[in-house]
């Protein structure tokens, strides 16, 4: 890396570090919504969510492209340990965008009900939310880096 690199009015970022990144402001994001939820701000957290939701299925739907790529598809078979870092990110990945789809879709503002009703898969939702991303850097730090190598 050159010095002078971050002065040159470039940042290069692969599609892997790029997606990183959104992910972890989008975690942010969530988090941040959870804390409104907390303190009853529930049209502040509704719109967060919403936000985080659809930056989430933004980024999902443009990845599709590159793990149709046969290198991408390699790196994550081959060697086979990586498949078992992979395939759980992958898994709470689509539960988790399906529970935030869901919670999205069922929002009302203004709903005195709702809160109360989604209380447990809100919280369910974060959790998984945050292993996700955890998963996520270990299969960044396993497939973009040698400290596993």
């Amino acid at each position: 890396m050159r010095c002078n690199q971050f002065f040159d009015g470039e940042i290069r970022l692969s599609v892997a570090e790029t997606t990183f990144a959104v992910q972890a402001v989008v975690l942010v994001v969530v988090l941040v919504s959870m804390a409104f939820r907390m303190k009853g701000n529930y049209l502040v957290h509704g719109i967060t969510m919403i936000v985080a939701v659809v930056v989430e299925l933004l980024g999902t739907f443009a990845n599709i492209p590159s793990l149709m790529d046969s290198s991408i598809t390699q790196a994550y078979t081959s060697p086979s340990w990586h498949l078992a870092v992979v395939a759980p990110h992958m898994v709470l990945a689509i539960s988790t965008l399906v529970f935030g789809v869901w919670l999205v879709a069922l929002w009302r503002p203004h709903s005195t009900t709702f809160a109360v009703k989604s209380k447990r898969i809100a919280q369910l939702t974060t959790v998984l939310w945050v292993v996700t991303f955890l998963l996520g850097v270990l299969v960044f730090v396993t497939l973009h880096t040698t400290l596993f190598a």
